[in-house]
């Protein structure tokens, strides 16, 4: 028990403050981390007999899900967007019609480079790896939405780290529902190149 609370701390909440403290060191790495983490875990999970490796590919009932998906993605999406017009104007559509090929590139590698290994690592891996310590999923849906959010900080704003508790909320209720990746992997990229869209993603780059 002890052991796994102390992973926890180290993974979850040591390694995001240090990387904050030695961001002028690690700004050009994040993705690097990000993956090598992400791969790391999966090890992990792979080498646990006790992990059912079909919630890494499994796509059933996949279109009702979907359906849930932009049922709640729609409405929400547009008063994001709408509140973003209204109150920072001067960053609603800025990637899209300022810088094109950048926005381009993001939608493209973003899923791949960001979601992916993020979904590894705080759904798949923390609502596995700590079922022992925290036995109900609903405490562990409550800490990994608290640590995604606090993983965050790396970006030096308060905004992505609120952004970031509101999506770990909706990814971790996903996952409650689904027990699988892909689906949560294709939610969280609806939901980040939505962001990166509306003008939000400017909060998740790393400024300095």
């Amino acid at each position: 028990m002890a052991k796994l609370w102390s992973e926890l701390i180290v993974l979850f909440v040591a390694l995001p403050i240090a990387v904050l403290y030695w961001i002028k060191h690690f700004a050009d790495y994040l993705m690097p981390i990000l993956g090598v983490t992400g791969l790391c875990c999966l090890a992990i999970l792979l080498a646990d007999k006790q992990f059912k490796r079909i919630k890494l590919w499994h796509w059933a009932d996949y279109k009702v899900h979907l359906k849930s998906t932009l049922r709640f993605f729609l409405p929400w999406a547009s008063l994001l967007a709408l509140v973003v017009y209204l109150i920072k104007p001067d960053l609603f559509l800025h990637w899209p019609l300022n810088e094109p090929w950048m926005w381009v590139a993001t939608l493209l590698i973003y899923p791949v480079v960001s979601v992916i290994p993020q979904e590894i690592i705080f759904r798949t891996y923390f609502f596995h790896r700590y079922k022992k310590i925290l036995p109900s999923k609903y405490a562990r849906w409550a800490l990994s939405t608290f640590v995604f959010g606090l993983a965050h900080l790396v970006y030096g704003n308060w905004i992505a780290v609120v952004i970031s508790w509101f999506g770990g909320a909706i990814f971790g209720y996903r996952y409650m529902q689904t027990n699988s990746t892909p689906v949560v992997v294709i939610e969280h990229a609806i939901w980040g190149s939505f962001l990166f869209t509306i003008g939000l993603g400017s909060y998740l780059v790393v400024t300095q």
